[in-house]
């Protein structure tokens, strides 16, 4: 009797690591496969951009660039872009003043 429920708890404990196991699997791959790249104008007035691609199909994913600001006090700010899908480009400015630079810039990714 004793070694039936044991025989037992080790096929469901083997049946249910085989059911979530593909799931983790899955959730690594479509993480992975996302590509971004940022960049920033040369000159003013200074604009940042993101392009990403390997999202779910937007509204469900989508990307916006963000961009910190710089003034010549050193003062910070953060702006961003529109929300876009796959393989288009946001891209958000930071001032018309031509003192104001760009930081840094990143990228968000939005998921519903």
């Amino acid at each position: 009797m004793k070694k039936t429920v044991i025989a037992a708890l080790g096929l469901a404990l083997a049946t249910g690591s085989l059911i979530t196991a593909p799931t983790a699997s899955a959730a690594q791959l479509g993480a992975a496969s996302v590509d971004c790249d940022t960049w920033k104008s040369s000159g003013a007035p200074y604009t940042g951009y993101a392009k990403c691609t390997g999202m779910l199909p937007h509204p469900l994913e989508a990307a916006k660039v963000k961009v910190t600001c710089i003034d010549p006090r050193g003062n910070k700010w953060e702006i961003y872009g529109k929300a876009v899908g796959n393989g288009k480009t946001s891209s958000a400015k930071c001032s018309d003043n031509p003192n104001v630079g760009i930081y840094k810039v990143g990228v968000e990714r939005v998921r519903l």
